[in-house]
């Protein structure tokens, strides 16, 4: 991110600096003692450590660890939305079973070999027969954090919409299990839920398109664009957000 994320080290050092949010900064440095842990400590022991101390040390408080299917799930998303974090978790403890159990699921795999989270914080199956890939959702704390007058509910929605039809592209499978998939979110990372729905209503599609075994975009398109991607044979799925206009 120094480097990358802007034009020069040096614009990159700057932004490090002085345009970081103190919450978020206090967070990137407070993880530097957990990453000399993976030397005694298996990766996603250390990982469940950090998510521990993230949900301990959150200002404003968030009350005591979760515990149950969903923990894993929470204490990321608290990493993710930063700054929103109250709001989103609130709106997680209000979702449809339907998206709080695909976010709960998929949230707690780990993409690593003979590796699970703790059996209280995560579902059975995440952890009985680990089954993969995992998928890393790029900019998905983007897309909760540009929250603005957003419902935070509304997102997450379409955050469980994306994981489910990733997994409908990816099906797990023992084989995969220590795999990983990167489903880049960049172009909806910005925008409103209301934007969303407006290129549906023009009858446009959001789909999730699978351009190689370990990457998926989610895409903007036409009916043309759809035809022409089921007559090449581009593997993809239309995400369903019907449900995002009536969730709170």
């Amino acid at each position: 991110d120094l480097a990358g994320a802007e034009p020069t080290p040096l614009a990159g050092c700057e932004k490090f600096v002085t345009k970081f949010p103190l919450p978020v900064l206090n967070s990137f440095l407070r993880s530097f003692e957990f990453v000399g842990k993976i030397a005694t400590h298996t990766e996603t022991e250390v990982m469940e450590e950090y998510l521990k101390a993230r949900w301990s040390e959150a200002e404003p408080p968030v009350g005591p660890l979760p515990v149950g299917d969903s923990a894993v799930a929470q204490m990321r998303l608290l990493c993710m939305a930063q700054t929103n974090a109250v709001s989103v978790l609130r709106a997680f403890e209000k979702l449809p079973d339907e998206d709080r159990e695909v976010l709960s699921l998929e949230m707690s795999r780990t993409g690593v070999l003979g590796q699970s989270y703790s059996a209280d914080l995560a579902p059975s199956e995440a952890r009985e027969k680990l089954q993969g890939p995992a998928f890393l959702v790029y900019y998905g704390p983007a897309f909760l954090q540009n929250l603005g007058n957003d419902s935070p509910g509304k997102r997450l929605v379409v955050l469980a919409e994306i994981y489910r039809c990733a997994r409908v592209l990816w099906p797990a499978c023992v084989a995969k299990a220590s795999t990983s998939v990167t489903i880049r979110v960049d172009v909806i990372k910005t925008l409103s839920t209301a934007a969303i729905l407006d290129a549906v209503c023009i009858h446009d599609n959001w789909m999730l398109v699978k351009h190689n075994e370990s990457e998926a975009f989610v895409e903007r398109g036409s009916k043309k664009k759809l035809n022409k991607m089921i007559a090449t044979g581009q593997q993809f799925q239309v995400l369903d957000l019907s449900r995002v206009a009536v969730v709170v």
